[in-house]
């Protein structure tokens, strides 16, 4: 039987989806879903503000640690809680190999349905957005 949700059930905690993920060595992490506002904020990250001559703004992907910055909001220990901060995902970047850190984003991008077209997508959408908005809706980087 199918529920209508009411305003209640609609803004109460959602348990996120959590998956582990193993290496080749044995090592395992866990990753999970993102809330809305986290993917919004990882979106946000993935575009750079750029000011022509006259003043204009407009963005551009900047999809440069696309694969970290994934990783760090989505890494988790069993219960959900997130492991990094935002501000991990330079070293991250560095420090962590390839290989591994695809297979954690294959996981994440799996589990919030993030596909090749989202991310090249991401640029159009948010100029759409923002010339529908006030200039106080705009994302600094």
């Amino acid at each position: 039987m199918k529920n209508l949700l009411n305003k209640e059930a609609l803004l109460s905690k959602e348990e996120l989806q959590i998956e582990k993920v193993e290496f080749d060595n044995g090592d395992y992490v866990y990753v999970r879903q993102m809330t809305g506002h986290e993917r919004d904020a990882f979106e946000q990250s993935l575009l750079k503000k750029v000011r022509d001559g006259k003043g204009n703004i407009t963005y551009e992907q900047a999809t440069e640690d696309f694969r970290a910055k994934l990783a760090v909001i989505t890494l988790c220990d069993d219960k959900g809680v997130s492991l990094l901060e935002p501000k991990d995902y330079m070293t991250l970047s560095k420090n962590m190999s390839a290989k591994r850190l695809e297979t954690i984003i294959n996981k994440a991008q799996e589990l919030n349905k993030i596909s090749e077209e989202d991310k090249e997508g991401l640029v159009k959408n948010l100029e759409v957005g923002l010339a529908d908005n006030s200039s106080s809706n705009s994302v600094e980087n």
